[in-house]
Order: C-alpha cells, then structure tokens, then sequence
C-alpha cells in the first residue's frame, strides 16, 4: 500500500465512524415523557380529561391514568408510538386509537397532555418541557442576630450608675 492509499483509506475509516456517531447520536437518543389525563384550557375552549386512559407501548400495559393523573415511560428515538384505550365515562365504551407522537429533539423531559393531543391541537398546546422546582435557597435567617435581641443600643447607662 502506498501512502496515498493509507491516508484515503483513514481519512474514510474516520468519516465512516462520524457518521455512525451522528446516526447514533439521533437515534439513539433518550426523552423521558410524562403522559397527562388532565384538562387543559386553549384558546378559551375547555378541553376535559377522560375518565381513564390505559397506555401500552411495545404491547404492554404502561399505566392506567384516571383524571388528573400522571403517568411515565423512557423513550429512546424521536418517535413515540403508543395504544390507547379510552374511556371518557364510568360506564362508557372503551375506545382504542394507535397514536404516534414525535418528540422533540431539543427537550429530554417532556409532558404531553393527552386530551389535548387527541383533540388535535398543535404541539405547542399539548407539548411542554417539564422543568423541576428549584431547591429553596438558604438564606441565613436561621442565624441569631448578634448583639441586643432588642434593639437597644449599648451607650444607655444602666440603672445606678
């Protein structure tokens, strides 16, 4: 082998491994999602929660989510596909939709309003990033204030001086 060939034959051993690492890097990726049964207002129209979602993913029972509840699955992939078996009352029909939903690239932890999502609306009215509440800071008022608790000064001349 000469040494243009070594050097071509490099050159594409390392373009090959970047575009497997990109591949992967999309591909591979993983979101956690939350799935709510809550209801949502938008543009001034009332979406309402079914009486109970059961979620299955991959043929098997993720959860059953009754009104304002939560529910929560990993996803790896820009695509998350999912059955859905709807009740909207106690003692109605059960209704199955097989849904697909992409996920955004840039948000690892997303919630996704199930209603809202299944009335149709756009992915900025079902689709939000879940951020944690922020730990409280401490601030120092646990400390006890130096000097007189009451607020008299030390130049008073104590009684029988």
């Amino acid at each position: 082998m000469n040494k243009t060939s070594k050097i071509l034959f490099r050159v594409g051993a390392l373009l090959l491994i970047l575009v497997i690492a990109a591949l992967m890097f999309v591909v591979g990726r993983g979101h956690t999602v939350y799935l709510d049964n809550k209801t949502i207002e938008y543009n001034g129209q009332t979406y309402n929660a079914d009486y109970q979602i059961t979620i299955m993913k991959d043929g098997k029972k993720l959860t059953d989510l009754r009104k304002t509840e939560r529910g929560m699955s990993v996803n790896i992939g820009q695509n998350m596909k999912l059955t859905l078996r709807i009740k909207q009352t106690i003692d109605g029909n059960e209704e199955t939709k097989d849904v697909r939903i992409k996920l955004p690239y840039s948000m690892d932890n997303i919630i996704i309003n199930l209603p809202a999502y299944l009335a149709g609306l756009p992915e900025e009215a079902y689709l939000t990033e879940f951020i944690s509440a922020p730990e409280p800071e401490d601030n120092g008022d646990d400390e006890l204030p130096s000097g007189d608790d009451f607020g008299f000064s030390s130049d008073i001349d104590s009684p029988g001086n």
